[in-house]
């Protein structure tokens, strides 16, 4: 079925003419009316009566309009909830975003966004995979490090500080190292995507090392119990373990020398008319980065 040719018809019966659907859609009437003809031919019966002074359904017509009735009824409300949706604070958002940075960042700010807009509901996927984003029409998704996605822009939040620590306990039992190189003698944990682990010295020259891991996991919080149990020495973002740092349960080795971070990022899809509220999180979000920065 020519379902533009179903829509033509329509309007021709709620407009009550040709002359006037096809002013109603900005078309010539000769237009309107062989794509009537065709569309009855497709039916195989006759719509519409029609001569130079007057207009109506035939029998079969009044039928079929008859039967289209609840349809489109059921379609406009459909499209009034949408656009209401579309164009107000309400309705679902999906968001994506690795395990620990969703946990230490975006949840904070999910939670304080939905507080204020209650009519807001979210869908969370925390993953250290990259979620296909289009297969679960993900509206927002927060990634770490390069990001290269056709139709998504990518806007930039924070540098994350890496660095490398250790128990106390552990580094009483080796020797304290003085450049990078020197980690080889320590037991490591390593994360998986963190197969090379790059310094800088205080006079800005570049070093790349290479761990060989103790132990190996793609967790983060999973790693940090790991040293906190002397299993090894690990370089993770200074923002997982700036409690144990501080506290002293940790402390992080090669102080003097910096470490290459990794960007966060949020992305979204590009198109013009994003729907109200994931356009409103994702300037809680630039707010909340805004302010922190202060």
């Amino acid at each position: 079925m020519n379902y533009q040719d179903l829509y033509y018809f329509i309007k021709v019966v709620e407009k009550g003419s040709l002359v006037s659907a096809a002013r109603y859609l900005d078309i010539p009437t000769s237009t309107l009316s062989r794509r009537l003809q065709a569309f009855e031919q497709q039916l195989g019966y006759k719509l519409v009566h029609r001569s130079s002074k007057k207009f109506g359904l035939t029998e079969s017509g009044q039928r079929f309009f008859n039967s289209l009735s609840p349809v489109m009824t059921e379609l406009e409300m459909r499209s009034e909830d949408v656009n209401s949706e579309l164009s107000s604070l309400s309705g679902d958002i999906k968001i994506t975003a690795p395990l620990t940075l969703g946990h230490h960042y975006v949840k904070p700010w999910v939670f304080e966004f939905m507080e204020i807009n209650p009519r807001v509901s979210v869908e969370m996927f925390l993953s250290n995979q990259n979620v296909d984003l289009v297969k679960n029409s993900i509206d927002i998704a927060f990634r770490l490090g390069k990001v290269t996605l056709n139709d998504w822009i990518s806007r930039p939040l924070m540098e994350t500080e890496m660095v490398v620590v250790a128990t106390p306990e552990l580094m009483q039992r080796h020797p304290q190292p003085q450049r990078p190189e020197e980690l080889a003698e320590l037991p490591l944990v390593v994360l998986k995507r963190s197969a090379f682990w790059r310094f800088q010295d205080p006079d800005g020259h570049a070093v790349t090392f290479t761990p060989h891991a103790h132990l190996r996991t793609d967790e983060i919080r999973f790693a940090v119990d790991a040293v906190k149990q002397n299993l090894g020495a690990c370089c993770m973002p200074r923002y997982v373990v700036s409690e144990e740092l501080e506290s002293g349960e940790l402390i992080q080795l090669l102080p003097d020398w910096s470490m290459e971070g990794r960007t966060m990022h949020m992305l979204y899809p590009h198109r013009e008319n994003l729907p109200v509220k994931t356009r409103a999180l994702i300037e809680f979000v630039m707010d909340k980065v805004a302010q922190a920065k202060v």
